[in-house]
Protein backbone atom coordinates (compact mmCIF):
# COMPACT_ATOMS: atom_id res chain seq x y z
CA UNK A 1 0.00 0.00 0.00
CA UNK A 2 2.83 2.42 0.86
CA UNK A 3 4.46 1.76 -2.53
CA UNK A 4 1.18 2.44 -4.33
CA UNK A 5 0.78 5.70 -2.40
CA UNK A 6 4.35 6.72 -3.18
CA UNK A 7 3.83 5.99 -6.90
CA UNK A 8 0.54 7.90 -6.90
CA UNK A 9 2.29 10.91 -5.36
CA UNK A 10 5.09 10.70 -7.94
CA UNK A 11 2.55 10.46 -10.79
CA UNK A 12 0.62 13.42 -9.40
CA UNK A 13 3.81 15.43 -8.93
CA UNK A 14 4.90 14.79 -12.50
CA UNK A 15 1.51 15.89 -13.82
CA UNK A 16 1.25 18.93 -11.55
CA UNK A 17 4.80 20.09 -12.26
CA UNK A 18 4.22 19.88 -16.01
CA UNK A 19 1.27 22.22 -15.68
CA UNK A 20 2.95 24.47 -13.12
CA UNK A 21 6.67 24.12 -12.34
CA UNK A 22 6.05 25.96 -9.06
CA UNK A 23 3.29 23.60 -7.89
CA UNK A 24 3.21 23.44 -4.11
CA UNK A 25 3.24 20.32 -1.97
CA UNK A 26 -0.38 21.13 -1.08
CA UNK A 27 -1.35 21.13 -4.75
CA UNK A 28 0.57 17.90 -5.43
CA UNK A 29 -1.00 16.24 -2.38
CA UNK A 30 -4.47 17.25 -3.53
CA UNK A 31 -3.76 15.89 -7.02
CA UNK A 32 -2.59 12.59 -5.47
CA UNK A 33 -5.62 12.54 -3.15
CA UNK A 34 -3.44 12.32 -0.05
CA UNK A 35 -2.71 14.70 2.76
CA UNK A 36 0.25 17.02 2.80
CA UNK A 37 1.67 15.06 5.76
CA UNK A 38 1.68 11.90 3.62
CA UNK A 39 3.82 13.62 0.98
CA UNK A 40 6.26 14.75 3.66
CA UNK A 41 6.30 11.30 5.27
CA UNK A 42 7.33 9.72 1.95
CA UNK A 43 9.71 12.40 0.66
CA UNK A 44 10.64 14.69 3.56
CA UNK A 45 10.33 17.91 1.56
CA UNK A 46 9.39 19.31 -1.84
CA UNK A 47 13.07 19.04 -2.80
CA UNK A 48 13.06 15.38 -1.75
CA UNK A 49 9.98 14.80 -3.88
CA UNK A 50 11.67 16.45 -6.88
CA UNK A 51 14.80 14.33 -6.36
CA UNK A 52 12.70 11.16 -6.20
CA UNK A 53 10.86 12.18 -9.36
CA UNK A 54 14.17 12.86 -11.12
CA UNK A 55 15.60 9.52 -9.95
CA UNK A 56 12.52 7.80 -11.31
CA UNK A 57 12.94 9.61 -14.65
CA UNK A 58 16.60 8.58 -14.84
CA UNK A 59 15.76 4.95 -14.04
CA UNK A 60 12.97 4.87 -16.63
CA UNK A 61 15.19 6.43 -19.29
CA UNK A 62 17.90 3.88 -18.50
CA UNK A 63 15.36 1.05 -18.65
CA UNK A 64 13.89 2.01 -22.03
CA UNK A 65 17.30 2.65 -23.59
CA UNK A 66 18.66 -0.72 -22.43
CA UNK A 67 15.55 -2.48 -23.69
CA UNK A 68 15.65 -0.68 -27.05
CA UNK A 69 19.37 -1.28 -27.59
CA UNK A 70 18.95 -4.98 -26.79
CA UNK A 71 16.65 -5.37 -29.81
CA UNK A 72 18.99 -3.66 -32.28
CA UNK A 73 21.02 -5.45 -34.93
CA UNK A 74 23.39 -2.54 -35.62
CA UNK A 75 24.55 0.59 -33.84
CA UNK A 76 22.51 2.69 -36.28
CA UNK A 77 19.43 0.64 -35.50
CA UNK A 78 20.21 1.01 -31.79
CA UNK A 79 20.45 4.78 -32.22
CA UNK A 80 17.05 4.81 -33.94
CA UNK A 81 15.42 2.56 -31.35
CA UNK A 82 16.97 4.39 -28.40
CA UNK A 83 15.90 7.84 -29.61
CA UNK A 84 12.37 6.54 -30.22
CA UNK A 85 12.30 4.95 -26.75
CA UNK A 86 13.52 8.07 -24.98
CA UNK A 87 11.02 10.29 -26.80
CA UNK A 88 8.34 7.76 -25.83
CA UNK A 89 9.38 8.03 -22.18
CA UNK A 90 9.27 11.82 -22.22
CA UNK A 91 6.41 11.92 -19.74
CA UNK A 92 8.85 10.78 -17.06
CA UNK A 93 11.49 13.47 -17.56
CA UNK A 94 9.65 16.37 -19.18
CA UNK A 95 9.26 18.16 -15.83
CA UNK A 96 13.08 18.37 -15.52
CA UNK A 97 13.07 21.03 -18.22
CA UNK A 98 11.60 23.50 -15.74
CA UNK A 99 13.12 22.15 -12.51
CA UNK A 100 16.24 24.32 -12.47
CA UNK A 101 16.89 23.55 -8.80
CA UNK A 102 17.69 19.94 -9.73
CA UNK A 103 20.49 20.85 -12.12
CA UNK A 104 22.83 21.38 -9.17
CA UNK A 105 22.05 17.99 -7.65
CA UNK A 106 25.28 15.95 -7.98
CA UNK A 107 23.52 12.59 -8.39
CA UNK A 108 21.22 13.90 -11.12
CA UNK A 109 24.00 15.76 -12.92
CA UNK A 110 26.18 12.62 -12.80
CA UNK A 111 23.38 10.47 -14.23
CA UNK A 112 22.78 12.98 -17.04
CA UNK A 113 26.52 13.04 -17.86
CA UNK A 114 26.54 9.22 -17.90
CA UNK A 115 23.55 9.13 -20.25
CA UNK A 116 25.20 11.67 -22.56
CA UNK A 117 28.40 9.59 -22.48
CA UNK A 118 26.41 6.50 -23.46
CA UNK A 119 24.79 8.46 -26.30
CA UNK A 120 28.25 9.63 -27.39
CA UNK A 121 29.43 6.01 -27.51
CA UNK A 122 26.37 5.01 -29.54
CA UNK A 123 26.89 7.90 -31.97
CA UNK A 124 30.54 6.85 -32.32
CA UNK A 125 29.49 3.30 -33.16
CA UNK A 126 26.93 4.55 -35.71
CA UNK A 127 29.63 6.76 -37.21
CA UNK A 128 31.97 3.75 -37.55
CA UNK A 129 29.17 1.97 -39.44
CA UNK A 130 29.08 4.90 -41.84
CA UNK A 131 25.71 6.33 -40.78
CA UNK A 132 26.87 9.63 -39.28
CA UNK A 133 28.50 12.14 -41.61
CA UNK A 134 32.26 12.18 -40.89
CA UNK A 135 32.59 15.97 -41.10
CA UNK A 136 30.04 16.59 -38.34
CA UNK A 137 31.72 16.65 -34.90
CA UNK A 138 30.47 14.01 -32.48
CA UNK A 139 29.78 16.65 -29.82
CA UNK A 140 27.49 18.44 -32.29
CA UNK A 141 25.66 15.22 -33.17
CA UNK A 142 25.13 14.37 -29.50
CA UNK A 143 23.99 17.89 -28.60
CA UNK A 144 21.63 17.88 -31.59
CA UNK A 145 20.07 14.55 -30.63
CA UNK A 146 19.74 15.63 -27.01
CA UNK A 147 18.09 18.87 -28.11
CA UNK A 148 15.75 17.04 -30.48
CA UNK A 149 14.65 14.71 -27.70
CA UNK A 150 13.91 17.65 -25.38
CA UNK A 151 12.08 19.52 -28.17
CA UNK A 152 10.01 16.44 -28.97
CA UNK A 153 9.19 15.92 -25.32
CA UNK A 154 8.09 19.52 -24.96
CA UNK A 155 5.97 19.37 -28.14
CA UNK A 156 4.26 16.18 -26.96
CA UNK A 157 3.67 17.65 -23.52
CA UNK A 158 2.20 20.80 -25.03
CA UNK A 159 -0.13 18.74 -27.22
CA UNK A 160 1.49 19.95 -30.45
CA UNK A 161 2.59 16.45 -31.51
CA UNK A 162 1.61 12.90 -30.73
CA UNK A 163 4.30 10.60 -29.39
CA UNK A 164 4.65 8.58 -32.60
CA UNK A 165 4.78 11.73 -34.73
CA UNK A 166 7.48 13.17 -32.45
CA UNK A 167 9.46 9.92 -32.60
CA UNK A 168 9.27 9.93 -36.40
CA UNK A 169 10.27 13.59 -36.66
CA UNK A 170 13.28 13.14 -34.38
CA UNK A 171 14.55 10.23 -36.44
CA UNK A 172 13.83 11.96 -39.77
CA UNK A 173 15.76 15.00 -38.56
CA UNK A 174 18.71 12.83 -37.54
CA UNK A 175 18.61 10.81 -40.77
CA UNK A 176 18.27 13.87 -43.01
CA UNK A 177 20.59 16.23 -41.17
CA UNK A 178 23.35 14.14 -39.64
CA UNK A 179 23.55 10.97 -41.66
CA UNK A 180 25.45 10.04 -44.77
CA UNK A 181 22.23 8.55 -46.15
CA UNK A 182 20.10 11.72 -46.01
CA UNK A 183 16.93 9.91 -46.93
CA UNK A 184 13.47 10.11 -45.49
CA UNK A 185 12.79 7.05 -43.33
Amino acid sequence: MALATRERILEAAGTALLRNPNATVDHIAAEARVGRATVFRHFGSRAGLLRALASRAIAETDRVTRQAAAHACTATDALRLVTRAVVGAGEFFRFLDSAAELQDEPEIAAAYRRQISELTDLVGAARREGFIRPEVPTAWVVASIDGLIWAASRAVGDGELGVVQAQDLVWETIANGLSTERTRT
